[in-house]
């Protein structure tokens, strides 16, 4: 039975059990996630089978992919009707630390993939990204930080050097072990954006953005192929044949796509000519099946996860809820973003996945876990409502 309770839409379930009384979950974020993993594990399909059909291995992406994603809506599920977030909280700390030590060992144990070193073997499972980890397990170590500080004190210098540290370590980490970029700059940005909405005096964040911004800058170009890839952005039409190669053909795909798409499954480019289309640019793929139609539906499919993302962060009544609901809220968009700005060359390529749809076990495991903790801040602070 569905119900409108405040500014939340909400499927309301029986809840037996200690706390007793209704349950209840935001009904337009679930039914948007689900809709969103529906079009991402069928455009994956579409996709990766292609890339995949001179080895017979047509089905061996997807099936992974589906089985991740499945153990990922268990646990979405789990969380959001039976997990308190607020206990999650209490682990919030140890789980940083546990993620960081994991981080720094993937540096030296880790899988080498283009040119930089961010998974580790793990048997039966194949691979485990834990930057993926990372991102969300700082989002919760920050936001429980800034829930029990004082009003006011995240203007002081100690206070803010303190929040500052829980986003630079694991950025610092993926951007001088790991090499691997575009996940340090989703740690700052997301930290930045949650310490900025915590009050912290801006002015005094400048010299600290200055000073991150250029040690991240120093980094990437005394890397010679993050160098190419800005080179080749700011010269779209040099060595199209070599390190723009796939930024062209992605263009190409967009391009070929029109209003309307060539259809399902008819796409040209993911026949060799986008290499790995399956992965970061798989949105390339969607705008030449789907076309502009397709695509700008997608993207207001994200305009609505991430517009119930900060409706539920707004209307907590506790802290730290609001401030895990609104960093999630933030990675999410911030990943959309970014990923769409590589496919349509508005900057350079980053290795930013598509949330739902990119190839990766851990970024589906994880970001499912995601919005089960989302759900689990709209459930709790709808019952807090009813009472």
């Amino acid at each position: 039975m569905a119900k409108k309770s405040g500014n939340l839409n909400v499927v309301q379930l029986k809840k037996k059990g200690k706390t007793g009384g209704i349950l209840n979950v935001d009904f337009i974020l679930l039914f948007t996630v689900l809709v969103l993993l529906v079009i991402g594990l069928t455009m994956l399909f579409s996709t990766s089978s292609a890339a995949n059909m001179s080895s017979g291995k047509v089905y061996a992406p997807i099936i992974k992919q589906s089985i991740v994603a499945a153990v990922g809506l268990f646990l979405m599920f789990f969380i959001s009707t039976a997990v308190s977030y607020k206990t999650i909280k209490k682990y919030s700390v140890a789980a940083y630390i546990a993620i960081a030590i994991l981080m720094v060992l993937v540096a030296f144990i880790g899988m080498d993939s283009h040119g930089a070193r961010r998974q580790i073997a793990v048997p039966f499972i194949g691979s485990l990204q834990p930057s993926e980890f990372s991102k969300y397990i700082m989002i919760l170590t920050l936001a429980a930080r800034l829930s029990v500080i004082k009003k006011g004190e995240i203007k002081t210098w100690p206070e803010l050097i303190y929040n500052l540290a829980i986003v630079g370590i694991p950025a610092a980490i993926c951007l001088l072990l790991q090499r691997h970029a575009s996940a340090a700059l989703v740690h700052l940005f997301v930290g930045g954006v949650m310490i900025i909405a915590a009050g912290a005096d801006w002015r005094k964040l400048i010299p600290v953005g200055l000073i991150g911004g250029g040690g991240v800058a120093a980094v990437i170009l005394a890397t010679g192929f993050r160098v190419d890839r800005i080179m080749g952005f700011l010269d779209k039409g040099a060595d199209v044949q070599g390190n723009n190669w796939q930024a062209t053909q992605s263009i190409y795909a967009v391009g070929s796509g029109g209003l309307f798409g060539l259809g399902l499954g008819n796409s040209r480019q993911k026949y060799s000519y986008l290499p790995e289309a399956e992965n970061d640019y798989i949105f390339a793929i969607v705008g030449e099946e789907l076309g502009f139609i397709g695509s700008v539906l997608i993207v207001l499919l994200f305009c609505i996860v991430i517009w119930r993302g900060i409706t539920i962060a707004l209307n907590c009544k506790d802290s730290f809820g609001t401030y895990t609901a609104f960093g999630i809220s933030v990675l999410i968009g911030f990943q959309v973003v970014i990923n769409m700005w590589v496919v349509l060359r508005l900057m350079p390529s980053t290795g930013m996945q598509l949330p739902l749809f990119s190839l990766g076990g851990s970024s589906m495991l994880v970001t499912l876990t995601g919005f089960g903790i989302l759900l689990a801040i709209s459930r709790e602070n709808l019952n807090n409502k009813g009472k």
